[in-house]
């Protein structure tokens, strides 16, 4: 067969997309395991979470330097020692921290898989914590941040924060300096003690899962203490009553841009269309911002939004940064676009285009047991149903222009956005 490179390859829309659920057992002593069995190499992935995260700390960064300082030491090795370990068997892992999880990620052989399982374990429940590691990873984090802070984009992030949950919620929390300095290594044992040792554990097993893989796990996960935390009572989110603040940097040459404001949570029968209208708008290269804003206007060389779920609610944002000149008219795109998709149904063939990418999107989360592993992650950590994924797809796929025309005008109209912008306020002028 002779193939026609002058013929375009027909388009055909997506079928049915559909997650296969993941098996849920519980270990002897009550963690929650959830069993991805896909895929024919004898490799997994272990994901394990524990509740806690940035909102239990008395300041965010103790959850993320408690997550690394796992790697520094186990009694009979130091971090070298442990690096060295990982890598002789072929094992990858990080740590991670979000705003209600801490969690520990491994990739390995299962033919290995006895070898390290006993670390991740002594991670968890004998981490030396040695002092010097941890001064260095406090100096570490402080040159992070005073190079942070001299990016528009980052102080633009913090005072959208502050914006859109109010500047005392645990949310919109910011560190500074002296916070860091003033972390002690005691702090980090107390909290890896309060939300790794004695907290609510959720492990994740993704990849060719045999009875040998499940019967270390009882092996080395059996023997911890996790206890069951009582629901984090969450902060209510009260929005400040400006709608537009400018952080002042002198002589900026750009500005840093965070528009956006809260919006409904996936538990919504109107979310997957908002995450679809979200695309339309800024979620892909071929978006009207990207093809306004950057190719017609060339007012920035990127520009994006996103919808942000959290475990109590969602917000919406858009990300860029331009020269500072150009922040004003930038932002008088952004509200004429977002004004078209109120008043204006989106044509069949930008649909259709959107909706497809979507899908391909979508479907790459069924490429392999550890993206399907990403996603049951994702869910746990957002508190999204685990089928949430079924339940969206029909959505998607029977969306009308006037379903995103509604959605546009109920949760992103224009004159509801809040903006944080850091930049030059002599040159960007009253907004």
């Amino acid at each position: 067969m002779t193939l026609d490179r002058t013929q375009q390859p027909p388009v055909t829309p997506f079928g049915a997309l559909t997650m296969p659920q993941p098996s849920i057992m519980r270990l002897n002593n009550g963690i929650e395991l959830y069993i991805v069995d896909k895929g024919d190499q004898e490799v997994c992935r272990f994901d394990i979470l524990f509740d806690g995260g940035r909102y239990a700390g008395r300041i965010p960064a103790i959850a993320d330097m408690t997550g690394p300082m796992l790697r520094k030491g186990i009694p009979g090795m130091d971090a070298e020692a442990i690096a060295e370990h990982l890598d002789y068997y072929g094992a990858w892992m990080q740590t991670g921290t979000t705003q209600h999880y801490s969690a520990i990620s491994l990739f390995s052989l299962n033919r290995n898989l006895d070898k390290i399982l006993p670390i991740i374990s002594q991670m968890i429940t004998e981490p030396s914590m040695p002092i010097k590691p941890f001064e260095v990873l406090k100096q570490q984090r402080i040159q992070q941040l005073e190079i942070n802070r001299q990016k528009v984009s980052f102080l633009a992030a913090e005072t959208f924060n502050n914006l859109i949950f109010g500047t005392s919620h645990p949310y919109a929390r910011t560190t500074s300096t002296q916070d860091l300095e003033a972390i002690t290594l005691q702090e980090i044992c107390q909290y890896h003690h309060d939300y790794y040792q004695n907290t609510g554990i959720h492990i994740i097993l993704s990849g060719r899962i045999t009875d040998e893989v499940l019967q270390l796990v009882h092996r080395h996960f059996d023997t911890l203490s996790p206890r069951n935390t009582s629901p984090v009572v969450i902060a209510p989110i009260t929005p400040e009553t400006e709608h537009t603040s400018i952080i002042h940097r002198p002589d900026a040459l750009q500005s840093g841009l965070r528009m956006g404001m809260p919006v409904i949570g996936s538990e919504h029968p109107d979310y997957p269309l908002l995450t679809m209208l979200n695309l339309v708008l800024g979620g892909y290269f071929g978006s009207r911002l990207m093809t306004n804003i950057r190719e017609e206007k060339g007012y920035t060389y990127g520009i994006s939004s996103h919808i942000v779920s959290m475990r109590d609610g969602a917000y919406f944002t858009i990300v860029t940064e331009t020269g500072t000149e150009y922040t004003r008219p930038l932002i008088d795109e952004v509200r004429n676009e977002m004004l078209q998709l109120c008043n204006t149904p989106i044509p069949l063939d930008e649909l259709e285009t959107a909706r497809n990418y979507l899908q391909g999107r979508r479907a790459r989360a069924l490429d392999s047991p550890f993206s399907m592993s990403d996603y049951f992650v994702s869910s746990i950590i957002s508190g999204t149903p685990l089928d949430y994924f079924n339940i969206e797809d029909e959505i998607i796929r029977t969306a009308t222009a006037n379903d995103l025309m509604r959605v546009a005008r109920t949760y992103l109209h224009p004159d509801k956005l809040y903006i944080a912008i850091a930049g030059d306020k002599n040159v960007i002028g009253e907004l």
